[in-house]
């Protein structure tokens, strides 16, 4: 069971989903009519939509890649730029949420795991709450069908009860919502 002060962030995220247009899920483009997936710019657009709903003075900061290379407080190989943070700047003691965001998921994982290495280090090592992994353009159903090795593998090493699987299909849809540990 997730930590219930992280609800009301969790429904910002999964509302913020609800948001995104479809052409954030996939950028038409003059090479390619049907459209290309490009993550970067549906993260912005999901950037923009959270802080939207957020409202004014929110109680934590949402921060995009935050750069880790020379953190001193940091391990040298833990020193990742997660997609998102939810924190309150310069302190460790309100991290709350880590979020990685995919738009594409093939049978080869590697950025995947990538993603999950990141969760797991900063939820196991670095005092955040919860992890969040937000996968657009497929189902919670093909994401397992296609991960579940690397599903399996994080669920035995991370406390796959704090990190949270969001998946949203197609643009207006419901995001689906599952722990790690359901999968």
């Amino acid at each position: 069971m997730i930590n219930t002060d992280l609800k009301p962030h969790l429904n910002l995220i999964k509302e913020a989903l609800t948001k995104v247009e479809p052409g954030y899920f996939k950028i038409q483009t003059t090479c390619e009519p049907s459209g290309i997936v490009r993550e970067r710019a549906f993260c912005y657009e999901l950037y923009h939509q959270i802080r939207l709903n957020q409202g004014k003075n929110p109680k934590l900061t949402l921060n995009g890649e935050i750069d880790k290379r020379n953190h001193r407080d940091f391990e040298k190989g833990d020193r990742k730029n997660p997609d998102f943070v939810f924190h309150i700047p310069g302190t460790h003691s309100c991290n709350t949420i880590v979020m990685e965001v995919k738009g594409i998921i093939t049978y080869s994982d590697e950025k995947i795991k990538k993603d999950f290495t990141t969760l797991h280090k900063f939820v196991t090592k670095y005092q955040y709450i919860a992890g969040v992994f937000v996968i657009y353009n497929h189902s919670l159903e093909e994401f397992k069908g296609r991960c579940l090795q690397t599903i399996s593998e994080f669920k035995a090493i991370t406390d796959s009860k704090r990190v949270v699987i969001l998946a949203i299909k197609k643009a207006n849809g419901k995001p689906e919502e599952k722990l790690l540990s359901e999968l």
